[in-house]
């Protein structure tokens, strides 16, 4: 066995949620170790619904442009009843930016490919992710963690401050730090997921059967990773059997019975089995769980990576900054801002799902339009609408503009006051600082070197903001908003970070 090995936060699973963090520590200066069980990298569609706040997110950590490479172009859906007649075609996944949020309501791309980007900017940083690692279990005391990792022919201990658990629905770390996942399993949910090369189905445009038993069956075309993304539900009863080409292809036979349609070439192929459950914590101690180690739900409305990845990006900041001496309560605000956020998509996806099986084709087009274009009766897929409004972390100073302490701060084209320059605010919150926007002539309140001032002008900057003549709004490095106000006193941005002995 080698002698423990000493970083400042090591984190298991190198999946998107792991690897944000990762990127977001390490740009911060914080020592990180990532650590995988695979010993290869996987590949395959996966997630595939980047959404419009998890967009906003990769563009801070400077990965948007690299992933819109792989971005595949919206396609048609058609969706057909049971006798295979064409019901409805539609492009779903093409819904525009809306003011102040500049990114469209979802980019296509294979979880491969945004993993590749994510990892390739953590190489920038110095740090690679290290396969083949199976995280057995970790000791705590008051300086840290000892967390044991079995790779092929030894044994490794590594020494860190913090343990992050970012290793899926079956958390090892979760099970090891004895934290519940509650919740329920549907026994009758098993889908088969993949992907694999289609010959004999037209390649233009995805294709959905709606009926049937089980759930949708889907086969989506994707030109630039040269393969077809699928979805089957498996017959009740069924799934004891290896899963295999053939296996989709007798699904495929039984539920559509289309002739000439054959299946070849698996680049993956998985069963997922619907689960809803949650942990009754984010934190035990010096360990802490992000994404699916904390959350699984229906995946109506491709909700698990862009929930996983913001859970992330709330803590990768709050982490940073306990390490450089704020207050360890800090790292209670993680699960008090991120807990409502993890119960409300688990709700919204379960009423969501059981509302589209319960539905024929056309109902489940026009329902399953409805929630990629930001229509959904349940919930904003985009992400865009999540507030932390209530967080002890939010602090209104009064009613006098419109935006909330707690609220997602919109991007809108400014002026610098000073120099009349045109400046878009998503470039001035872009990094790891927070941000302070000054409206109006009053002098602005005093600010520590880590704070980035900004006074602005501009029509459009004033009417996203609610702001009539003045104000003030203090944007957290995760994009929302810590402060805000029309009235301040010289000490109220110096008082806010006393109070929360932030750093």
């Amino acid at each position: 066995m080698e002698a423990a090995t000493a970083t400042e936060v090591v984190i298991v699973g190198a999946g998107p949620v792991g690897l944000v963090l990762a990127c977001d520590l390490a740009r911060r200066g914080v020592g990180v170790r990532i650590i995988e069980r695979a010993r290869e990298f996987q590949v395959g569609t996966r997630a595939r619904g980047v959404r419009g706040r998890t967009q906003e997110v990769f563009e801070d950590l400077g990965v948007l442009d690299a992933l819109r490479e792989h971005a595949e172009a919206p396609l048609p859906s058609r969706f057909y009843d049971k006798d295979g007649n064409l019901v409805r075609e539609v492009v779903m996944y093409d819904a525009p930016p809306v003011p102040g949020a500049p990114y469209p309501g979802s980019l296509m791309a294979g979880q491969q490919h945004t993993e590749a980007v994510l990892r390739e900017r953590l190489a920038s940083y110095g740090v690679s992710v290290e396969l083949g690692g199976e995280f057995t279990g970790f000791t705590e005391d008051g300086d840290g963690v000892t967390a044991v990792f079995r790779f092929t022919g030894r044994r490794e201990e590594v020494r860190a401050r913090y343990l992050v658990g970012c290793d899926g629905a079956g958390s090892t770390v979760r099970k090891r730090a004895g934290i519940s996942f509650l919740g329920e399993t549907w026994e009758r949910q098993r889908m088969l997921f993949g992907n694999l090369a289609v010959d004999g189905l037209d390649d233009s445009v995805a294709h959905l059967w709606a009926e049937g038993p089980g759930g949708m069956l889907s086969l989506s075309p994707m030109p630039k990773s040269g393969t077809w993304f699928f979805t089957a539900p498996l017959p009740e009863g069924g799934g004891g059997e290896p899963v295999s080409v053939a296996a989709f292809a007798d699904v495929f036979a039984e539920r559509v019975g289309l002739p000439g349609v054959t299946f070849r070439d698996p680049v993956y192929l998985s069963v997922y089995q619907v689960n809803i459950r949650m942990v009754d914590r984010y934190r035990a101690g010096r360990v802490l769980l992000a994404g699916d180690a904390a959350h699984v739900h229906a995946p109506a409305g491709g909700q698990g990576m862009n929930t996983g990845v913001q859970d992330a990006y709330n803590l990768g900041w709050k982490l940073a900054r306990v390490l450089r001496g704020a207050l360890e309560s800090l790292l209670d605000t993680y699960e008090e801002e991120r807990m409502p956020v993890a119960r409300h998509v688990l709700d919204t996806t379960t009423a969501r799902g059981r509302h589209w099986a319960a539905s024929g084709p056309a109902q489940v087009a026009d329902r399953m339009i409805g929630t990629f274009q930001g229509k959904d009766p349940f919930s904003d897929v985009s992400g865009l609408g999540v507030h932390y409004r209530g967080s002890s972390l939010a602090r209104q100073l009064d009613d006098a503009i419109g935006v909330r302490a707690g609220d997602r701060a919109p991007d809108a084209r400014a002026e610098d006051a000073g120099t009349g320059a045109p400046v878009r605010l998503f470039d001035l919150f872009r990094g790891t600082h927070f941000t302070l926007l000054v409206f109006g002539d009053r002098p602005a309140p005093e600010a520590g070197d880590e704070i980035r001032v900004h006074r602005v002008s501009g029509a459009e900057a004033f009417g996203r903001y609610g702001v009539r003549e003045h104000g003030i709004v203090l944007v957290r490095p995760d994009g929302y908003i810590a402060l805000a106000g029309g009235d301040w006193d010289a000490w109220c941005v110096a008082e806010y970070f006393a109070r929360l002995a932030v750093k």
